[in-house]
């Protein structure tokens, strides 16, 4: 029988975040539409692309599967999933000065990333994924974090 190996992302913080620039947006189209004041309205841009950004992750809801025929299966909450094989799919990797940050994989001509922080048991994640790492040619960029 073979074993998979199921990786949910953290959607706790996410939603917080999201609930609170909704709040915010709203707050300030209510204080727009109150005083008709435009400064309201200009600023209350910036909450909205703040809850889109926040939003797309929890729609979308990105699950990963790793079997033990070494395939890796990208799942989103609704939609079928894209299996390939993890050697074959893996094509780049975005590292840190001492870590590997990301996996970039393309999957039936759809491109994915998967950063194993923000999984639960991301740390495992990590684990399974690196020694696909040495395998062939892939393309490593740095990560920029600011």
């Amino acid at each position: 029988m073979m074993e998979i190996k199921i990786f949910t992302p953290y959607i706790l913080p996410t939603t917080k975040f999201f609930l609170i620039f909704t709040c915010v947006f709203s707050a300030l189209l209510y204080v727009w539409n109150q005083s008709g004041n435009l400064i309201y309205l200009v600023l209350s841009f910036i909450p909205f692309l703040c809850v889109i950004a926040y939003g797309k992750p929890l729609i979308f809801i990105q699950n990963i599967l790793i079997g033990s025929d070494k395939t890796i299966t990208i799942r989103h909450w609704f939609g079928k999933g894209y299996t390939e094989k993890i050697s074959k799919a893996l094509y780049e990797i975005l590292v840190t000065e001492d870590d590997i940050r990301s996996y970039r994989f393309r999957i039936q001509n759809k491109l994915f990333q998967v950063s194993p922080c923000v999984y639960n048991q991301g740390d495992h994640l990590s684990e399974l994924l690196k020694p696909f790492t040495g395998k062939k040619t892939i393309s490593v960029k740095s990560a920029r974090l600011e």
